[in-house]
């Protein structure tokens, strides 16, 4: 199944992959089997961005699924289907 993935503010996830954007081909079918895959592909540093020495996921960073939901970790499990698009970005603070 392939899966658009794009990465804002996140430098550490985008230095190792090279890019903001990709599609992937993955096995799965969940939000988390993305998270894994990418993990999978792009080694050590990807899971330190994204998951705490615990294994927590990183609450600074929102996973938005096709432009309209924003998923809390406890929705990872959340079905995809082809050609959706998955958005990790960096909370940001201002004030």
């Amino acid at each position: 199944m392939k899966i658009n993935v794009e990465i804002l503010g996140i430098p550490m996830i985008s230095d190792v992959i090279g890019k903001k954007k990709l599609e992937l081909d993955i096995s799965g079918n969940t939000v988390k089997d993305v998270l894994e895959e990418l993990i999978h592909r792009y080694g050590k540093k990807v899971k330190e961005a994204l998951y705490d020495p615990q294994g927590n996921f990183d609450r600074m960073i929102q996973v938005s699924l096709n432009e309209k939901t924003i998923l809390s970790p406890d929705q990872h499990n959340t079905p995809l289907k082809e050609g959706d698009s998955l958005l990790l970005m960096l909370l940001l603070a201002g004030g």
